[in-house]
């Protein structure tokens, strides 16, 4: 499997730099959305040095490790899922069903996109200023190395139940884009939301746990927070793999 995915990461190298017009762009916007976010913060707390208890480096640790989880989920899985989408929708998944691989891992780690590499690099550079600005202890930066690794599996999680479920109904752009809406809602401070809001997104669905846990090690560590969001991700884990069983089960080859 291992020698399958260098390959597969060649592959995807190589269609890199077959499109150089399409990386480039999305390395420049990739860098301008980051940047507005900043923008827009500042601006913000320009009128306050405090917002519902927050300084302009909470803020900034906030949407950088949420920019960090999103461009490493990128990096690491958004070409396959939007591969997925076309090969069940053109019943083109043939190919891959008759190989001795797990079907399953084989469309997960189809691709890697190259030019979300760049960005990425980018905020991790700021985030790791941002950590040695708030002086977190060594045990902490590993603890925060968990939590980004937990949250790009739980994003990753949500858009690939998303996308599995392409099997079964054509045309979900709206539920495709949902996970995108949820985690774009949740980069902000969970004390701006109602308490509803709060506790569907903290606990049940815990979006709101993924980005703002990193903040929260600054003041305290919350390791049940850490150890739920843990949980949720294998539920939800061990959903995307059953919908793909059950959803290979509805398949229909183009041939």
């Amino acid at each position: 499997m291992i020698r399958l995915y260098r390959t597969l990461i060649k592959q995807s190298f190589e269609e890199t730099f077959a499109y150089r017009g399409t990386t480039i762009l999305t390395i420049v916007f990739g860098i301008l959305f980051y940047a507005i976010v900043i923008l827009t913060g500042s601006v913000y707390f320009s009128f306050a040095k405090d917002i519902f208890g927050w300084d302009f480096t909470d803020y900034l640790n906030l949407v950088t490790t949420a920019n960090v989880m999103t461009y490493l989920y990128e990096f690491l899985f958004v070409q396959s899922q939007e591969a997925l989408t076309s090969q069940i929708l053109e019943g083109t998944l043939d190919y891959s069903l008759i190989r001795p691989v797990n079907t399953y891992w084989f469309h997960v780690l189809y691709r890697v996109d190259f030019p979300s590499l760049i960005p990425l690099i980018l905020t991790v550079g700021i985030e790791w200023v941002i950590i040695a600005r708030i002086r977190l202890s060594f045990s902490q930066i590993l603890l925060y190395v968990l939590i980004v690794m937990l949250g790009t599996l739980f994003i990753f999680c949500l858009n690939q139940i998303a996308v599995t479920a392409t099997f079964w109904i054509d045309g979900l752009s709206a539920l495709a884009g949902l996970p995108e809406y949820i985690m774009d809602a949740s980069t902000r401070p969970a004390k701006i939301y109602p308490k509803v809001i709060q506790v569907l997104f903290l606990w049940i669905l815990p979006s709101l746990t993924v980005t703002n846990i990193p903040v929260s090690l600054r003041y305290r560590t919350s390791f049940r927070a850490v150890i739920w969001l843990a949980v949720v991700d294998a539920c939800l884990l061990i959903a995307s793999k059953f919908e793909w069983q059950r959803g290979l089960e509805q398949y229909v080859s183009a041939n």
